[in-house]
């Protein structure tokens, strides 16, 4: 009976997996890195469904970038840069199936922060009207990756990262990951220009190929 009993708890139990996947995405003359750890949670009624959760750190390196206040759609205002370098480590919450040899799945990052080497962006601003802003219009304004970052996906003016990937494992001990990822940079300056703005960002979308490693307790 205690065999049994002991037996029976055994099959309930969640399963954890995790890994290292290493990553590089490249369109339009723009890098971006990512070295993600992940962990997925199963439960063995379902083990082909899997709730995954981790830490991203990533790059994002481009040549000319123009940034936007995205939550102004009547605002003609533009952080212009002529190279741009950021960085940042999230945390996510993500989502897989395991069919055979394949992971299939998406994730998001939920909260994070960001750092960079500040840079001078050119604001500009057409003249039709004067706002708060107006001592800045067509000149250089210091500015830097924006530092805390939430659900970039859903909110604007946010760094981070979110993907959808299918992930092939050739082994045991080593798969490679093709991805695509949709992830937003914004830049932040000291001063308040027009609409009281300070953040200023750009969506944007690459696809990315990684090396994965799993992890073995």
């Amino acid at each position: 009976m205690f065999l049994g009993t002991v037996s029976g708890f055994g099959q309930s139990l969640s399963r954890v997996t995790s890994g290292i996947d290493m990553g590089l995405g490249y369109k339009d003359e723009a890098w971006v890195p990512a070295i993600t750890y992940h962990q997925e949670l199963s439960l063995s009624n379902f083990s082909w469904f899997r709730i995954g959760w981790g830490v991203r750190t990533w790059g994002y390196y481009a040549g000319k970038t123009n940034l936007v206040p995205k939550s102004n759609a009547f605002s003609d205002d533009t952080l212009k840069f002529g190279r741009v370098t950021a960085n940042g480590a999230s945390v996510l919450f993500g989502l897989n199936v395991r069919l055979w040899r394949l992971d299939i799945g998406v994730n998001t990052d939920v909260i994070g922060i960001a750092f960079g080497t500040r840079r001078s962006g050119l604001y500009s601003k057409s003249t039709f009207y004067e706002g708060e802003g107006r001592d800045y219009y067509n000149a250089y304004i210091d500015s830097n990756p924006a530092t805390l970052n939430a659900f970039p996906l859903l909110l604007d003016k946010q760094n981070g990262q979110s993907e959808v990937y299918v992930r092939y494992w050739i082994t045991d001990r080593i798969g490679v990951k093709l991805a695509y990822v949709h992830g937003r940079l914004t830049y932040a300056t000291a001063e308040k220009l027009d609409n009281g703005q300070k953040r200023f960002s750009k969506s944007f979308g690459v696809p990315s190929v990684a090396i994965s490693f799993p992890l073995y307790n």
